[in-house]
């Protein structure tokens, strides 16, 4: 099974703000949601734009992809790219693709009760939980330039 998450910039480009949600825990969050029976991971990354927040994107390409370790249960995220000895089509995976607001759209209202536009060298600094925290350890120090992931992450 997959998870989708989609990391939505205002603008195309390095500078591009990225749309994050607060949950309903008060946790801030990327948009996901489950890729449906039959749907292309770039497609289930659209609907969950449209179904979500209201918004079209052109979806980009895929960041990385996280693989829920049936032994314990942490995330393993692989750089795309990377090839790994363990894959299963039984593991649950959970990708995080990047877009961009085609229309520069405000988001709306729904499942999700607040927005913010953050510049993604300030991502790390809110408080994200789950596999977006473990993303996030990846993630900002690529963003903020200090290496490119291109090995495993636990």
């Amino acid at each position: 099974m997959k998870t989708i998450s989609v990391l939505i910039q205002h603008h195309a480009g390095p500078t591009g703000d990225v749309l994050i949600c607060r949950n309903a825990g008060g946790a801030w969050e990327f948009p996901h949601d489950r890729e449906r029976t039959n749907e292309t991971d770039a497609a289930a990354a659209a609907r969950i734009a449209a179904d979500q927040l209201g918004m079209t994107v052109s979806v980009g390409k895929l960041i990385t992809r996280g693989r829920h370790k049936p032994q314990d249960g942490k995330v393993e995220h692989l750089a795309e790219g990377n090839i790994t000895h363990n894959t299963h089509t039984k593991d649950d995976y959970h990708l995080y693709y990047e877009a961009v607001n085609t229309w520069q759209t405000e988001p709306k209202a729904g499942t999700y009760a607040e927005f913010l536009w953050v510049h993604p060298s300030e991502l790390a600094e809110y408080g994200f939980e789950g596999d977006d925290a473990n993303f996030m350890k990846k993630y900002a120090p690529w963003v903020a330039g200090q290496f490119i992931p291109d090995v495993r992450m636990y």
